[in-house]
């Protein structure tokens, strides 16, 4: 997102502070089909169908016209889906910013999406041992081969989920990040019974995760390629329990946006606060239904569950949508950055 955008979503989020419900910022998961199966994530066993070209692009310009000003597209794996390069293209043109998380099997056979989206985050747990014990054989090679296809064509993130297998291969993910020229960030085991199932056997243990956490925001001082918040970071540190996904109480400090600058839309169309509460939450209408926006107007009837959650991706939003000064300049550098590393690819690419 350019400067102009950022500034815009600064103004939406002012808003928000002062009581306007404006979905920003939303999440949308447009199909369960997966040609992976990870250990962590139950999403493809879902099965429900799709829903068309049609209903999405209806959908899209909905959300448009309620104020959303990002996106980010999601499933399962919406590569999967055969009109996601059209989909992205519709959100753009209607001046939306389009974000993109893949595992990256189908990026290089099908690279025309890099240019029909903003920014690409692919799923990357480390080297292959690591990853491919947390997601399937053969899984390392084919993200090793979208990081190739991807670096210096479009804005370039990874995202770990952080496992036994993986929790001591940070320096590691380091090393590939500088190769590739993109930013990391990190995830817990944080999906809810529905799409992430039993995942008590891949948990680290308190004392790992605590560690791990402090190990990225020293890096991050240390001005490793990391996405995420030091703020967030060294919070994450001292979550109570890493088991518990949700808590009743704050933690990070902000209110959570969810459901008031953000959301979630899930594959059947439902909208929910965000993707924690899928499928566990009942109450939710159906932007098809009833229009996106009325379905976004429903979430400011019903009270969170939850005041602070172990996925990293909302309390950093909570951060930025509550005006968190030192968080948003963070913020606004890893962009920089990753325009600064996503021109020098692009000008080594074309002196080979």
């Amino acid at each position: 997102m350019d400067l102009a955008g950022q500034l815009r979503m600064g103004l939406g989020a002012l808003r928000s502070v002062f009581g306007a419900r404006i979905p920003l910022n939303v999440m949308v998961s447009v199909t369960d089909r997966c040609p992976s199966r990870c250990a962590y994530c139950q999403i493809p066993s879902r099965c429900r169908p799709d829903l068309s070209t049609r209903q999405w692009k209806r959908i899209i310009t909905e959300m448009a016209r309620a104020g959303t000003m990002r996106i980010g597209v999601w499933g399962g794996e919406p590569m999967a889906r055969g009109d996601i390069e059209e989909l992205c293209a519709h959100a753009r043109s209607l001046g939306i910013y389009v974000s993109l998380d893949s595992n990256g099997y189908l990026i290089p056979s099908r690279n025309g999406i890099l240019s029909n989206i903003d920014h690409l985050v692919l799923s990357y747990d480390g080297p292959r041992e690591a990853h491919d014990a947390n997601r399937e054989q053969g899984s390392w090679e084919k993200v090793m081969r979208a990081f190739e296809t991807a670096s210096g064509k479009v804005r370039l993130w990874s995202i770990t989920v952080l496992t036994k297998n993986n929790i001591r291969f940070i320096p590691e993910i380091m090393e590939t990040a500088e190769k590739f020229g993109f930013l990391t960030t990190f995830q817990t085991l944080h999906h809810n019974d529905t799409l992430g199932g039993n995942t008590a056997e891949m948990m680290p243990s308190p004392g790992e995760y605590s560690e791990a956490f402090m190990e990225l925001y020293r890096l991050k001082k240390a001005g490793a390629p990391i996405a995420l918040s030091s703020r967030y970071l060294k919070a994450a540190a001292q979550w109570p329990d890493y088991r518990r996904t949700r808590l009743p109480q704050r933690f990070y400090g902000p209110s959570c946006r969810a459901g008031r600058t953000y959301c979630n839309i899930d594959v059947d169309g439902t909208v929910y606060p965000c993707s924690l509460l899928m499928g566990e939450y009942p109450g939710m209408l159906n932007a098809l239904e009833v229009g996106f926006e009325k379905a976004f107007r429903n979430l400011a009837d019903h009270a969170l569950p939850c005041h602070a959650c172990a996925a990293s991706c909302y309390p950093e939003y909570n951060y930025l949508y509550s005006l968190n000064v030192p968080v948003a300049l963070e913020w606004v550098k890893a962009v920089k950055r990753t325009d600064r590393l996503l021109r020098e690819k692009a000008q080594g690419s074309g002196c080979k």
